[in-house]
């Protein structure tokens, strides 16, 4: 039989405490267990019957124990055949004390890389430590384009920074870095990089022409995001990543997120104990100029209020308020001003491409993940998000929640509205998934803020920033592991009320998270909890932790040049701004691998020379 050391201690320790299932499962031996590393169960159970499998796929043993079985006992091996079962099928109650993990091997991040490809990586890295090089990089390309440079521009960036952090301009060419990924198990977060911002305010956005095309645009873009999807499906339980700026015409996100923004200003503003009176609620619509029949109001008002007390809280104002209501878009159109036939039909038609991409999506066991964008698009976003979420994050749905939501976390709001959007969850009853990431807009968000004198949106400090980040982080971990010790039957990936991802290029914060799942008895394997980096950044991360169990995911972004150029100034802007000390120690691991394999063919050549 073979078993982890970690698990060994284990079933040693336990053995005492289920020593009843020695007589139940006394016929056990021969047993092997295989732990697999690319994905987030275990593996398979060898006894007299033949095997049964869990549901690994990789059968790749390593850090394993041969153990005789005459010599354990029937007991024994009753324990270790009843925590492989809860380990593989259920989240256990308690799981085996893990060494800290290991960052400092690195070379396991650089073993399938070619010297070239680490050379490039050094390159791309050198360049993002040029605080101006990375702020005017946008000015810079629109300069070379102007003196007719753009060709050999395209070309330098293509070699460096598209080949560090991009796999392909085609959903099809990234299928073979998804199948390579998934040899050292990892999987994938396919993402098409298609975007849009607002365009020039003197365009008329409400021109049917104009709105047709966007139209036409945008369900071609749905139609590549199925591509997307289907090219992820290569490896089971992989994601896609969707932006909503180019399913939809982005000016249709600015005016919903603004209406949003109205309403959830006009309720604080005349809120009671998180709680709102039918007289406040009129004096709401009052200000916002909203007049229409007593009637129509009675009966939202009535419809919204789910005690009968004559009060309503903040998810029940947000219902009355429902797109999906005919009375409610009858009551915007005849009230607000900057909102239009038009756009309730625009905001129609992203539902209708986003439903479409959640079905097949759900038919071939993919995730899909709703990227965070600006913040004058967001408050839009997370509304239709989490329509999505209510509808296809059903509980007890086989490969669990299809639509996580993702929330960066340097905005001063974003640990608000993740606890607002959780118990919103709950009182909807569907599974609450998410992805927290950092932030990836920060030069432009600061800059628009400085320009219409708006509050700067995001944290004052990178201090800041972390403890918002690892906040959110320990909070959903608390919420997994309430449901663990409240719940009246085993739990699994279809019925957890909380999975999410950590999406984190920062070591300190995937060790805190580490250190906080162990302690809340939250197992790797469970799949309640993943982790995730982009593709070109922070491998030994990623493959440390796969390498020790952990189910993580790289993030692959794909498009045509011209396209993806926004996401590359992005991550450019990241590793200078936002990652901070972590970009420097990225250089320092590089160099090191590097120097390491340049001694180490030296003293091929000297020992051959000296022969």
């Amino acid at each position: 039989m073979y078993c982890r050391s970690a698990d060994f201690r284990l079933i040693k320790r336990n053995f005492a405490n289920i020593t009843q299932f020695s007589r139940v499962f006394s016929s056990i031996h021969n047993t092997t267990f295989f732990k697999s590393s690319s994905t987030s169960r275990l593996g398979f159970f060898r006894t007299k019957e033949g095997i049964s499998r869990g549901a690994a796929l990789n059968k790749r043993k390593f850090g394993l124990v041969k153990i005789s079985s005459s010599a354990l006992g029937a007991g024994t091996l009753a324990t270790f055949f009843y925590l492989n079962v809860n380990l593989a099928l259920t989240q256990p109650t308690s799981i085996p004390p893990m060494e800290e993990l290991d960052f400092d091997n690195t070379r396991i991040a650089f073993q399938n890389k070619s010297t070239g490809e680490l050379i490039r990586s050094l390159l791309v890295y050198n360049l993002c430590s040029f605080q101006i090089l990375v702020d005017r990089a946008g000015d810079l390309i629109s300069l070379g384009e102007k003196f007719h440079l753009g060709s050999l521009m395209y070309w330098f960036i293509k070699k460096s920074f598209f080949a560090q952090f991009c796999s392909g301009e085609t959903a099809e060419e990234c299928v073979t870095t998804i199948l390579n990924l998934q040899k050292s198990g990892i999987g994938s977060i396919l993402e098409l990089s298609i975007e849009a911002d607002l365009y020039d305010e003197s365009m008329d956005q409400n021109d049917e022409i104009f709105r047709k095309q966007w139209n036409s645009r945008a369900d071609h873009v749905a139609d590549m995001n199925i591509k997307c999807v289907q090219a992820a499906s290569v490896q089971p339980n992989n994601f896609t990543a969707l932006k909503l700026t180019g399913l939809v015409n982005p000016v249709v996100l600015q005016r919903l997120s603004r209406l949003l923004i109205d309403l959830s200003k006009a309720f604080q503003h005349h809120v009671k104990d998180e709680k709102l009176s039918k007289s406040n609620f009129l004096n709401i619509l009052h200000n916002l100029n909203i007049m229409n029949s007593d009637s129509i109001v009675e009966d939202l008002f009535a419809q919204a209020d789910s005690d009968k007390d004559g009060m309503i809280d903040f998810d029940e104002y947000t219902n009355i308020f429902s797109l999906a209501d005919e009375r409610t878009r009858e009551i915007f159109l005849d009230n607000i001003p900057y909102l239009t036939l038009a756009d309730l039909k625009d905001y129609d038609q992203i539902l209708r491409r986003l439903d479409n991409l959640c079905e097949f999506a759900k038919e071939r066991n993919v995730r899909l993940l709703i990227d965070a964008e600006q913040t004058h698009f967001q408050p839009a976003i997370d509304y239709i998000a989490m329509q999505l979420a209510a509808k296809h994050n059903r509980p007890n749905s086989l490969h669990g929640p299809i639509v996580f939501i993702t929330y960066q976390m340097y905005l001063k709001d974003s640990g608000q509205r993740l606890v607002k959007h959780y118990e919103q969850s709950r009182r909807r009853n569907f599974t609450f998934a998410s992805k927290l990431v950092r932030g990836a807009y920060m030069t432009s968000e600061r800059k628009r803020a400085a320009t219409e004198q708006i509050p700067d949106p995001i944290h004052e400090t990178l201090e800041d920033t972390h403890s918002s980040y690892n906040n959110g982080v320990e909070f959903l971990l608390k919420k997994i592991h309430e449901a663990q010790i409240t719940a009246s039957k085993p739990l699994n990936i279809s019925n957890i009320p909380v999975v999410f991802m950590i999406a984190s290029h920062n070591k300190e914060s995937v060790i805190k998270a580490d250190i906080l799942m162990k302690t809340l008895e939250i197992s790797p394997q469970s799949g309640f909890v993943l982790f995730g980096q982009l593709l070109g950044m922070r491998d030994q991360i990623t493959y440390t932790l796969s390498h020790n169990g952990y189910p993580v995911y790289k993030n692959i972004t794909y498009g045509q040049i011209n396209q993806v150029i926004p996401f590359l100034i992005r991550r450019a802007q990241e590793n200078n701004s936002v990652l901070g000390g972590s970009v420097i120690d990225e250089r320092q691991i590089l160099w090191k691998e590097i120097s390491h394999r340049f001694n180490l063919t030296s003293r091929s050549i000297t020992n051959t020379t000296s022969r």
